[in-house]
């Protein structure tokens, strides 16, 4: 099997801005999926932020098992990033932005504050792979719908500055994947939370991969939830159970594994972290 990797034209010319950008920024907010916190991290990025300081935000923590996610922040912070989790729906995300920013910059702003320097708007270049929540977030820190927002990647495909406060501005960039996935598994990760497109990737290997650990760690979750009876011969099972049948009767595997997908991907199998430590 090929190593799973997607890379439109647009990621490369959002990798070109940011290097352009990241010389006008004070820090970078990277978002990253909190069900894949390794995965969604996106080491061509780490080459153009530099030494910039770095507040990492995991996203759909309502969707991540809460101890992985924990875990992840104890090992995020041991490397030295400030890092804020949240439920981009239900949390309050301006507030809780403003208050790591100004962990962020404490040291920044005591050095100003010495140097005579006179306080300015502090500039974050927001930064994400695609489908991660980052338009979201943005909309909620600025009060409006700043950043288009849809449930598939690469949506946003400009840089936009965008004032949050008096103190805050953003300047937001597209979702930058990068050219190859460092592990087959990162590949597979960002398929089963949907930071990459169908095209990137084989259906049948992705729902394989995660069936295989769904019936090796959750078989009553998949049981309970598609109302089987067994999780042998998984997809004809659950093609059975909800009429998922072409013509004579037999199962329409295909459109199974679609629904398996989407399934996983929304979050209705329960609260799945992929990136273990």
């Amino acid at each position: 099997m090929a190593q799973v990797h997607w890379f439109p034209g647009h990621m490369a010319k959002a990798l070109r801005l940011i290097e352009e950008q990241i010389k006008i920024v004070d820090f970078v907010i990277e978002c990253r999926d909190a069900r894949a916190p390794f995965s969604t991290r996106n080491p061509a990025l780490s080459y153009y932020i530099g030494e910039k300081r770095r507040l990492i935000v995991l996203t759909k923590k309502d969707l991540a098992d809460p101890k992985e996610t924990e875990k992840w922040v104890s090992e995020l912070e041991s490397e030295g990033h400030v890092v804020l989790v949240v439920d981009v729906i239900h949390d309050a995300i301006k507030k809780l932005m403003i208050e790591k920013t100004d962990i962020v910059l404490k040291d920044k702003r005591e050095r100003d504050k010495r140097r005579g320097i006179r306080p300015r708007p502090a500039r974050a270049l927001i930064v994400g792979v695609p489908n991660v929540g980052k338009s979201s977030i943005i909309n909620k820190i600025a009060s409006r719908k700043a950043a288009g927002v849809e449930n598939r990647p690469g949506v946003t495909q400009a840089l936009k500055l965008i004032k949050v406060t008096d103190e805050l501005e953003l300047v937001d960039t597209p979702g930058v994947l990068w050219p190859k996935f460092e592990t087959e598994e990162m590949g597979l990760h960002c398929a089963l939370i949907g930071s990459v497109k169908e095209t990137g990737y084989s259906l049948e290997y992705v729902t394989d991969y995660a069936r295989d650990l769904l019936v090796g760690e959750r078989p009553e979750t998949l049981k309970d939830f598609y109302a089987i009876q067994t999780c042998d011969n998984l997809y004809e099972a659950i093609g059975l159970q909800r009429g998922i049948l072409l013509e004579g009767g037999h199962v329409d595997v295909e459109k199974v594994r679609q629904t398996f997908l989407k399934d996983i991907q929304n979050g209705r199998l329960g609260r799945i972290t992929w990136d273990h430590l």
